[in-house]
């Protein structure tokens, strides 16, 4: 008896799983997960392939405010430092160009670094490293600091160690050999970090909003595509999801800058300007999410799950723009994640400009809605001429 029953019982779970079997809404889950997993997997090997070669496209700038010394070692550098170097001619200038993300770092040379080094026997080097950037960035800035520190160092002491010589000639071997014992540093290291902001979870939160508002407007604009199908597309229903997802848009908004005033996160625009660039990031993620599904109906997710992989490693959050290939360059460009994180590097941290990457996000939301708009016409187009035709 018992062994019937769970016979019965067997044959009912496999009732229960041929039933899941048929409903094409099981192989669309299966083939979403095993798309994640192959998408990423290209995207993101294909992307970051070659990123430590390209190391040498990031840039510095050398301000050197030394006549004498100075010159020589700031030529040196910019003939041994395995990166862009520009030297430019003040602080003032070099720092209105790294808030606009032309520079990683800057080096300066103080104008009493030889007299210094001459009087005092020491001196001080300026480093100034933004921190309105990709972590990768920044501690590549770090490690490249201390390089440059050691490496003056060395050159101060061997021009020391010479001039000292020449000058002792005469008084004998001995005391030339107790030069070689001339191993303290003549040049301290001055780090300023440049747009700082306190705590490490900050550097997160560009990374974290982007990915929470990119993954939620595409679930969104996933859901109210199915209610389309269900309600019919016509003009009014292209018209009624604007409308809720701007409304959506405002109100994440709020929430946002809420959980960042809760979570003690510093900001350094106003918390107007953070509102209506907050809503616009989320409502240029929303209008590309649903222009895909207007164009390609359920596969539009396959395209939304591309370009969330294709955004998340060129948009510079993690891997700075300039370490990446020219095609992923150009296509960073094309979507809107570059420009959430720029906006939120400057909110955060400082400098930038966020005017400029709210017109970016504009024209993205303009062109999105535009093909999604001319799809939902040609649709509707079609489906009024064959409802002639039947008729006639």
């Amino acid at each position: 008896m018992q062994v019937c029953t769970c016979l019965l019982e067997g044959v009912g779970k496999m009732n229960t799983l041929k039933q899941f079997l048929r409903v094409p809404g099981t192989y669309i889950g299966i083939g979403v997960a095993l798309a994640f997993q192959l998408i990423f997997f290209c995207v993101w090997l294909t992307a970051y392939d070659g990123v430590n070669e390209r190391a040498d496209k990031l840039q510095i700038a050398i301000v050197n405010q030394d006549t004498s010394m100075g010159s020589k070692i700031g030529d040196g550098l910019q003939k041994s430092l395995p990166f862009q170097v520009t030297k430019e001619k003040s602080m003032e200038k070099a720092k209105e160009e790294m808030d606009q993300y032309a520079y990683n770092m800057i080096i300066e040379i103080p104008a009493s670094f030889s007299k210094d080094i001459s009087e005092k026997g020491k001196t001080d080097l300026n480093v100034h490293i933004n921190q309105a950037s990709s972590m990768m960035a920044k501690q590549m800035m770090e490690s490249i600091a201390k390089q440059v520190h050691s490496n003056v160092n060395k050159e101060i002491t061997n021009n020391k160690q010479q001039a000292i010589a020449g000058k002792l000639q005469a008084v004998g071997p001995e005391s030339i050999e107790m030069l070689k014992g001339l191993t303290k540093e003549s040049v301290g290291l001055k780090v300023h970090k440049v747009n700082d902001a306190k705590g490490f979870s900050v550097n997160m939160v560009p990374l974290m909003i982007v990915l929470a508002s990119f993954v939620g407007a595409m679930i969104m604009s996933m859901e109210l595509s199915k209610v389309a199908k269900q309600v019919g597309r016509d003009w009014r229903n292209f018209l009624s999801s604007q409308v809720i997802n701007g409304v959506v848009s405002i109100l994440l908004a709020c929430m946002t800058i809420g959980l960042m005033k809760t979570f003690h996160i510093g900001i350094q625009e106003t918390i107007g300007n953070v509102w209506i660039f907050q809503t616009i990031v989320f409502f240029a993620f929303l209008s590309l999410t649903q222009m895909f599904l207007t164009l390609f109906g359920n596969a539009g997710m396959i395209f939304n799950i591309i370009s969330l992989s294709l955004q998340l490693v060129s948009s510079g959050v993690m891997v700075p723009q300039a370490m990446l290939s020219k095609t992923y360059q150009i296509i960073g460009e094309l979507f809107p994640a570059t420009y959430a994180v720029k906006g939120y590097f400057a909110i955060i941290f400082g400098g930038g400009n966020l005017s400029v990457n709210i017109i970016s996000l504009l024209f993205i939301i303009l062109i999105t809605q535009i093909v999604a708009l001319s799809v939902v016409g040609i649709s509707f187009i079609v489906k009024r001429e064959r409802a002639v035709g039947k008729d006639m």
